[in-house]
């Protein structure tokens, strides 16, 4: 479609196709002529919208995002600048192209992934040719396969794209500076200069036309001013942009006045302070006088008593010394011998112990023999020591077990049934063997020797249980058949030894009819004593059972007795021999310590005599230096008394003393104390002194004094420096109030004209709406005869105009604080800091509270302010976006661009068709988008897209494989593309089958 816009000075944007970015794996879209986006919500269509920002603005990066590019989602919100670069810029292979077109020929910008990621960085490349050069770099329109939509170029790299642009004679734009003079420039007689001219701004790409391109853009992109700053930001901005020499500029500062109207009148109260104080001045000058004149005396005395200490200390050091010398000699002798005396004491006690601990061990050691003999004795002689060690268990057991029952009367219990149970059972065992023993049958095996008779106990122990009496057939049979084996090693043995087989799995039980009745009697009467002992323990513990708690512990104390008594006893049986062999070691031991030990005493006397006389010389020595010691102090001390007056933190001499030559004096209390009371004398003139000082330091007459008036002293040279500031103060005051009538004269001439140009930006603001309503009144658009812009400006800067025509400005006096204060609020409400210069610039965006359109419909007289349709503000709003374009691009120019709406389907069919027929007048495109495939557009427009019809099945990324070019045009019969010459649907080309379904 041609609008008729192709001029020699025609700039148009062409086309926009996207590489792997978005929801996209390659498409491209025609935005040189009217096109609609359809597409179900989430396939990308505002925000391919939205990356025409991209191109039309000059960043590099994606920080700051919001305030840049104004991206938001359908709930509102912006999107932050991380999430907007990983959705436009997923991955190195990730590429945006615009195709345009300025009188140069046509280009192409590429954008890409930049160096830095972390820093949501992107590039640009532009290159000196179509898009249709470019295109087999990025996608493979003619390959097979994928549904015969193309097929991403699997060798596509970002090096290898920058490599093959830059011989296609391609340039990288990378800063800032280049992009403004390279893409929004316009050179129409230098074609290098010129060559990618994409907005030919009118007075260059400065900073302040780029602010207001940036407003334009977001005017472009919100078309129905939904927003309602949009409008007073975009025209203050305009207005800014418009100005083309820096005294254009609203530049004032009015912190500037108000803080030198403070500091003026700051100086006026300093001048009328220090004539209040001359009084105090001329006090303090009499007083620094006679502090000087006291301060060289007393420095000297100083002088003169601190050198003869000096002397003095050194004689009392050498002195100290030799004493010191000869004390050390006397103390280490004395402290040698007292080492000796201490050694030999240590050696008598410790040997005396050596001997006491000897002769208790002997000791001990006799009473534990003794003890074992008594045990022994209380056996029957020849009775073995295990037998009685054995006794003693078996007693300390029994002693055990009742202190148990004594404790609890469970475990009592317990130990009754228990007896009781054994008893009973031992009782039937020993009836029954007694009953063995007295009626006792003959076995099978009587009749057979020990021999046979075991043999076959072996194999079969029931024949030797077997009562009963074998033939003599049957003797011979079981003797000839246990003659067939042999015992070896505890087991039976088939055949000779030699060669007989060893039945290892049955063991050799020998049966022997006279030790079995042995072993049954002795059996008999072991049940037999322990019936008897269970008997009497039964007896005992039932016994137990009935007597009383006192009872109960006496007896356990006994028994508690009776069992330490028998452990003891066993101790000393199982310890007799060793203690035996030990005692006569010991002993010999004893002897020969208490033979060591006289030695030693006898040591010990020598080495007491020879201290005591050592000790003697030594308290001589100390005598002697402690005298010494007595000189010294007093000296030390008239030292300390002296260097309190020298000392640096409270020094009245104030270092005078050390340049005085001094002459020696005697080293008294008397001179001393004479030195003590001048600097006390000293000391109270300085003070007076200090307080005049501090007097007049608080009356701020001085400039940066204020924090040292509080100090608590000061130095001469502080005192000195005041001095001389105070009085060049008073001999120049004079001079000081002629300089201040003349600063207040100056100061108010130029608060003057600082508020003239407030005053002057009312009529700006005035002027340029009035410019902008001339060229909308050419305007009509539907019922209504004629629009214009209104505004607003804030109520606090129309007051702060009113207040100020009220105070008179060109006055003598400075003015009342109400108006400084007023001045200094609006500035810190109203007005920007600008790096750039000096100075700060009023923000007109602040102080245009409000614009909004006010409308005289046809055949009325009024005018309303009633809120219009959506369709008509947006044309309304396009026809104002072609008045501000034609102020900020040049004037021999044409810019074909698109404009941008979003939900276009919610106009109404009419304001569709005014909405393409307004922005065809301005040299505008229409671009679109709705959700839903609409009649409606497609008859207005013509020109569609209908995203997300073709899919990719193979693609650079799984998440992006909508696909749409020349070829995604219609469905051949087969299901194979068919090329079209358009990229677009045609308006009045009926649909396909497959689209009439969507």
């Amino acid at each position: 479609m041609n609008l008729g816009f192709d001029t020699f000075d025609t700039f148009r944007l062409k086309q926009l196709v996207f590489v792997n970015s978005a929801a996209y794996a390659y498409t491209q879209i025609r935005i040189d002529q009217h096109t609609a986006l359809f597409g179900e919500n989430n396939l990308g269509k505002t925000s391919m919208l939205n990356a025409l920002k991209l191109f039309l603005l000059p960043e590099v990066n994606f920080r700051n995002c919001g305030s840049k590019f104004n991206f938001r989602g359908t709930n509102g919100n912006l999107y932050d600048g991380m999430a907007s670069f990983r959705y436009y810029f997923p991955e190195d292979r990730t590429f945006i192209i615009l195709e345009a077109e300025n009188p140069h020929g046509d280009f192409c910008i590429v954008l890409h992934r930049g160096g830095a990621t972390d820093k949501m960085e992107y590039a640009r490349l532009v290159v000196p040719c179509p898009y249709a050069r470019l295109e087999p770099l990025f996608w493979n329109i003619d390959a097979d396969g994928n549904g015969g939509v193309g097929a991403p170029v699997e060798s596509m790299t970002l090096q290898g794209v920058k490599t093959v642009l830059r011989e296609m004679g391609g340039e990288p734009l990378s800063d800032w500076k280049t992009i403004l003079e390279r893409l929004f420039t316009n050179q129409p007689y230098d074609k290098k200069a010129g060559r990618y001219s994409l907005l030919p701004l009118r007075n260059g790409a400065g900073k302040r036309e780029m602010d207001a391109w940036r407003k334009l853009v977001h005017l472009a992109f919100d078309i129905s001013a939904s927003d309602e700053r949009t409008l007073p930001d975009t025209l203050a901005t305009i207005i800014e942009g418009q100005k083309s020499r820096k005294e254009e500029e609203l530049q004032l500062d009015l912190n500037a006045i108000v803080e030198e109207a403070y500091q003026l009148r700051e100086e006026g109260d300093r001048i009328t302070r220090i004539r209040n104080a001359s009084d105090s001045w001329e006090k303090f000058d009499e007083r620094f006088q006679d502090e000087t004149q006291l301060r060289g005396h007393a420095a000297k005395a100083y002088a003169d008593l601190n050198k003869s200490v000096e002397v003095e200390e050194r004689r009392l050091q050498e002195a100290l010394e030799k004493a010191s010398g000869a004390l050390n000699e006397a103390e280490n002798r004395a402290e040698t011998l007292g080492g000796i005396k201490r050694d030999t004491n240590n050696s008598v006690t410790n040997t005396a112990a050596d001997v006491k601990a000897t002769g208790k061990q002997v000791e001990r050691l006799r009473k534990d023999i003794n003890a074992a003999y008594t045990t022994l004795n209380e056996f029957p002689d020849g009775t073995p020591r295990q037998e009685i060690i054995k006794s003693l268990d078996e007693h300390i057991d029994q002693q055990s077990q009742a202190i148990n029952g004594y404790d609890d009367k469970a475990v009592a219990q317990q130990e009754y049934a228990k007896t009781c149970g054994r008893l009973e059972r031992n009782e039937r065992q020993a009836k029954r063997l007694e009953e063995q023993l007295t009626n006792r049958t003959p076995a099978l095996l009587d009749d057979l020797t020990v021999s046979d008779a075991s043999i076959l106990n072996s194999l079969n122990r029931s024949l030797g249980t077997t009562h009963g009496v074998l033939t003599q057939e049957q003797k011979q049979v079981f003797t000839q058949f246990s003659q067939q084996f042999l015992s070896e090693d505890g087991h039976l043995l088939l055949g000779d030894a030699q060669e007989g087989i060893a039945l290892s799995d049955i063991p050799y039980h020998e049966y022997d009819a006279e030790k079995t009745r042995q072993y049954q009697q002795s059996h008999l009467d072991e049940l037999k004593a322990t019936v008897a002992h269970d008997k009497k323990q039964r007896d005992k513990l039932l016994e137990e059972a009935t007597i009383g708690r006192e009872e109960i512990a006496r007896r356990r104390k006994q028994a508690e007795s009776e069992r330490s008594k028998a452990k003891d006893d066993k101790n000393a049986l199982n310890a007799l021999d060793a203690n035996l062999q030990t005692v006569k070691s010991v002993e010999s031991e004893l002897r020969e310590n208490e033979e060591k030990l006289e030695e030693q005493k006898r040591q010990h006397d020598m080495a007491d005599a020879q201290w005591r006389e050592a000790d003697e010389n030594r308290s001589k020595a100390r005598q002697g230096h402690k005298t010494l010691q007595g000189q010294a102090q007093q000296v030390r001390l008239i030292r300390q008394r002296l260097d309190r007056i020298g000392r640096d933190a409270n020094n009245v001499l104030e270092g005078r003393h050390k340049v005085i030559e001094p002459t020696p004096c005697e080293v008294s209390e008397a001179n001393i104390e004479t030195l003590e009371k001048s600097v006390d004398e000293l000391s109270a003139q300085r003070n007076k002194v200090h307080e005049q000082l501090r007097k007049l330091l608080t009356m701020n007459i001085l400039p940066n004094a204020d924090s040292q008036a509080h100090l608590s002293s000061f130095t001469s040279d502080q005192v000195a420096e005041f001095h001389e500031q105070l009085k060049a103060m008073f001999n120049n005051l004079d001079t000081q109030e002629a300089n201040y009538r003349h600063q207040v004269d100056r100061h108010n001439k130029t608060t003057h004209s600082q508020v003239e140009i407030l005053r002057s930006a009312k009529q700006l603001v005035a002027a340029f709406i009035s410019g902008i309503n001339a060229e909308m009144g050419q305007f009509s658009i539907s019922d209504l005869e004629e629009v214009r812009v209104d505004y607003k400006l804030h109520p606090r800067f129309e007051q702060l105009l009113a207040d100020l025509e009220k105070a008179d400005l060109l006055s003598d006096e400075l003015q009342d604080n109400r108006v400084y204060e007023q001045l200094k609020a609006f500035q810190a409400d109203f007005f920007n800091a600008d790096a750039r210069r000096t100075g700060i610039l009023l923000s007109l965006d602040k102080i245009l509270a409000g614009v909004h359109y006010k409308y005289r419909k046809r055949g009325e007289e009024g005018w309303t302010t009633n809120a219009q349709s959506n369709g008509t503000t947006m044309m309304i709003t396009t026809n104002l976006l072609s008045v501000l374009m034609s102020r900020l691009m040049d004037g021999d120019a044409q810019v074909t661009m698109p404009l941008v709406m979003d939900e276009f389907g919610s106009l109404a069919t009419q304001n569709m068709r005014t909405a393409r027929q307004i922005a065809e007048e301005h040299g505008y495109c229409l671009f679109v988008a709705n959700p839903n495939r609409d009649s409606k557009i497609t008859q207005v427009l013509g020109n569609y897209v209908h995203l997300g019809l073709f899919h990719a099945t193979q693609a650079y990324a799984e998440n992006r494989t909508v696909v749409h070019h020349g070829l995604c045009e219609s469905l051949a019969r087969k299901g194979t593309l068919t090329r079209r010459l358009a990229d677009t649907q045609i308006e009045g080309t009926p649909l396909s089958e497959e689209e009439a379904d969507l």
